[in-house]
């Protein structure tokens, strides 16, 4: 039987900062490659979706054997992410509208999901179909910020973060829910080679919405599991991650025709 996984990307490129200044971005190659290849190797099959149903663009940041194994690693799994997404891109909202069948959603980081991820409309009733069903959840580095689309104006709260005021989270589907993402000394040291400051910092955002963040050392794997949700902090945490997620798929199958 098939088994189906959403992989929710960005459609966005540049990362509004501070002074109106902004930082080319997009999703990091390790962050969806190495988790997307082991799913598929799994026999997985993939249905990515972006908001504008585009091709996600890469951080060409990310384009770079450092955040593998080996070259060859590196080349493999480069070859896997063209291929995946050389095929169909599906628009969110069409996917949103009949998610039966899926057996988790995965989101990949790289800056990028900070950008309209996290106020999106059709992604708020991803999340709350995988939640109310308990299905596996998965979100690495910077995209555990898109769970912040699952309350009740998440528009809101994304624009007061970026003017600086105190954000209002009403009817947060993961208040209470522990999770890691890409910490504010690591943000530190990457806004280091940016343009300008960054608006605000992942961990604050959702800290802010009622989550308790567990983060570890920077630069170093951490993955933290609450309930169906799965979360990694940083690059290096792709293989620990797609670990727990299989484990998490395994102890909640649904199989696509089932």
């Amino acid at each position: 039987m098939t088994k189906k996984i959403l992989v929710v990307m960005s459609s966005e490129s540049a990362l509004p900062l501070q002074g109106g200044q902004t930082h080319a971005t997009g999703f990091y190659l390790n962050e969806f490659g190495v988790p997307a290849h082991r799913l598929v190797q799994e026999g997985y099959d993939l249905t990515v979706a972006t908001p504008r149903g585009n091709r996600p663009p890469l951080d060409q940041a990310s384009d770079a054997a450092s955040f593998f194994k080996d070259e060859t690693e590196y080349t493999q799994i480069k070859a896997f992410v063209d291929d995946i997404l050389s095929g169909s891109i599906q628009k969110l909202s069409d996917v949103a509208a009949d998610l039966e069948g899926y057996a988790a959603v995965f989101l990949p980081g790289g800056h990028a999901p900070m950008i309209e991820l996290m106020r999106d409309p059709d992604l708020r009733r991803v999340l709350a179909h995988f939640h109310d069903r308990a299905l596996p959840t998965a979100l690495i580095c910077h995209a555990p910020v898109a769970l912040l689309a699952a309350q009740e104006d998440a528009a809101a709260y994304q624009d007061a973060l970026q003017n600086g005021e105190t954000p209002d989270a009403r009817g947060f589907l993961y208040t209470g829910y522990r999770a890691t993402v890409f910490s504010t000394p690591e943000e530190r040291d990457a806004e280091s080679g940016f343009e300008a400051p960054m608006l605000y910092y992942p961990a604050d955002a959702l800290s802010a919405a009622g989550m308790t963040v567990q983060n570890g050392e920077k630069w170093s794997s951490n993955v933290v599991q609450d309930r169906e949700l799965i979360t990694g902090q940083n690059p290096m945490s792709d293989e620990e991650f797609v670990t727990v997620f299989l484990g998490a798929l395994q102890e909640n199958p649904v199989a696509a025709d089932a």
